[in-house]
């Protein structure tokens, strides 16, 4: 049986542009054509008129589900239900397909989901919590912390067994990549782990005499990673020297480069260069490395992920634009861009025929977008009530 569906009268964003007053066409839980004049909405149509026609956004590097299941130090709580918790904010702020970035520190990590077994009993319940019902995409992407020695079989064995979606190599050694600023780093340990700088000084000097793993493994981990077609990132480039290791590895991303020189290199070289949702917001980085604004006017940022705060990717598009950029350029670093990085381009990430109907209907107000509805393969997986603004509807 066919199912049709049409969004009709929305502003359609494309990659390439906007069709004013136009009609989505969905079939089956795809586009199926795009019409660039409305039709009458029928009973199981949506009337978009006036709202903007996105597509769903694509999130390359989440932490969410470490915060949604370790909000504080001693509180752990269960896989399950913070993947169905966490699901409903994901959907909520517009993202369709979330890559769950779960870092795989050391067996000593403060943070128990960070160890290695508690990383992949998180990483297999998070894929057979996505094979049954679900509100949106859910992929897998591990963040290999490259002092942890005993992590390589771990890895080797989730690549083999086709467990991973991305893979990111990351070495937060203070005094180099994020953390070439020390005093910077000294500062967030100590706000963190709530230590005396004292303290804090021993255990960055302990973590800067690390061992790390070998050059011969990590280059059979990324050899691996390439013949089982899942994308590598590095983290934190932060010289040339770097860029040139990352080469030799095969990677395909730059997650975060820490300055512009850098950022800039890794562009000329055919990387997908990402930097923070959540750096375009506030105005700078979080732990004082490149702007991200500073790179985009440089034309150097292909993608924008959340990091740490899901809210900030449909946010910081709708500010791109009130600053000046065409609205499909800033969508297409939050949805078209990163499903091209990530080889997923053919079947997601724009509003074009022939791809799975992931659609969100937003307004703006205040120059902000906000959500009306959300679709995921042509379903209704959201929708925002908001009650109107009237003394009725306030109430002390």
């Amino acid at each position: 049986m066919t199912d049709i569906r049409k969004i009709c009268g929305g502003r359609i964003v494309t990659p390439d542009g906007i069709i004013e007053n136009g009609t989505l066409v969905m079939e089956n839980g795809v586009i199926a054509e795009i019409l660039r004049f409305p039709q009458v909405p029928g009973p199981n149509d949506l009337d978009a008129g006036g709202m903007f026609v996105l597509p769903g956004i694509i999130d390359t590097h989440s932490d969410a589900i470490e915060h949604e299941m370790q909000p504080r130090p001693t509180s752990l709580f269960p896989i399950e239900l913070s993947f169905y918790e966490l699901e409903r904010k994901l959907a909520a702020q517009g993202i369709t397909t979330i890559y769950h970035s779960l870092s795989m520190w050391d067996d000593n990590s403060a943070k128990e989901i960070r160890r290695n077994q508690s990383v992949k009993k998180v990483i297999r319940t998070i894929r057979e919590l996505a094979s049954q019902r679900r509100l949106i995409r859910h992929r897998v992407h591990l963040r290999f912390e490259i002092v942890n020695l005993s992590a390589v079989p771990h890895v080797v064995e989730m690549l083999e067994g086709g467990e991973l979606d991305q893979l990111s190599f990351m070495d937060h050694t203070p005094g180099q990549g994020q953390y070439r600023n020390l005093e910077v780093q000294k500062r967030f340990v100590m706000e963190r782990q709530k230590l005396s700088e004292e303290e804090t000084l021993k255990l960055l000097e302990a973590r800067r005499q690390q061992p790390k793993v070998s050059r011969e493994n990590l280059s059979m981990v990324a050899e691996l990673a390439k013949s089982k077609g899942v994308p590598l990132a590095s983290h934190d480039d932060d010289s040339i020297d770097k860029l040139d290791l990352v080469e030799s590895w095969g990677a395909s991303i730059s997650e975060f480069p820490v300055d512009l020189q850098v950022a800039l290199e890794a562009k000329n070289r055919g990387l997908h260069v990402v930097m923070g949702a959540p750096n375009v917001m506030l105005g700078r980085s979080h732990s004082n490395n490149l702007s991200a604004l500073e790179a985009i006017r440089e034309g150097v940022v292909d993608i924008l992920c959340s990091d740490y705060y899901p809210p900030s990717m449909l946010q910081a598009a709708f500010l791109l634009h009130k600053l000046g950029y065409d609205l499909p350029f800033a969508c297409n670093m939050i949805s078209l861009n990163p499903a091209k990085a990530l080889g997923i381009g053919d079947r997601t990430g724009s509003l074009e025929a022939g791809k799975d109907a992931d659609v969100l209907l937003a307004y703006t107000r205040d120059d902000r977008p906000v959500i009306d509805q959300v679709l995921v393969g042509g379903q209704t997986v959201c929708r925002m009530a908001y009650r109107p603004e009237s003394p009725a509807a306030v109430r002390s």
